[in-house]
């Protein structure tokens, strides 16, 4: 705001009287003061914002993992990874087991083979006396 000098030409200042000066003087203060109030709740409102924004983030930086919380983690996760490897130890472990008891093919067809001659062997006779007839001449006769 610009306060203009009137300049009278040829005439010099008059000296202003006490009552004016305070008159004057009083709105421009009143002026000055609500200006003041004015600016001071803008500056209250905003430092209100700030404080709710700065309180905003606290609570968003409580929320936000700590160093524990990661070391708990970390822990978690060695703790799981050496169950995995027991495990899979383990597993191949069983894994060789039952290969190792497994016969191969050609052991089982050996196996197959027993049986099945076993089981021919119990169905023939193999005594000389359970044949029909009791003489070389009249049936067989075992050779030994």
């Amino acid at each position: 705001m610009r306060w203009f000098r009137r300049r009278r030409a040829g005439h010099a200042l008059e000296p202003v009287r006490a009552a004016e000066v305070e008159v004057a003087v009083v709105p421009r203060l009143e002026r000055l003061l609500i200006a003041y109030a004015a600016q001071a709740h803008r500056v209250d409102l905003r430092l209100e914002r700030l404080e709710e924004r700065l309180q905003d983030v606290a609570e968003a930086a409580d929320d936000l993992p700590s160093h524990a919380d990661l070391l708990e983690v970390r822990l978690h996760s060695a703790r799981v990874a050496a169950e995995l490897a027991r495990v899979a130890v383990e597993l191949r472990a069983e894994m060789d087991r039952m290969f190792t008891q497994t016969p191969s093919p050609r052991e089982q067809r050996i196996q197959t083979l027993a049986e099945q001659i076993l089981d021919l062997s119990d169905s023939i006779d193999t005594l000389p006396g359970d044949v029909a007839g009791s003489g070389p001449e009249e049936g067989w006769a075992a050779t030994a």
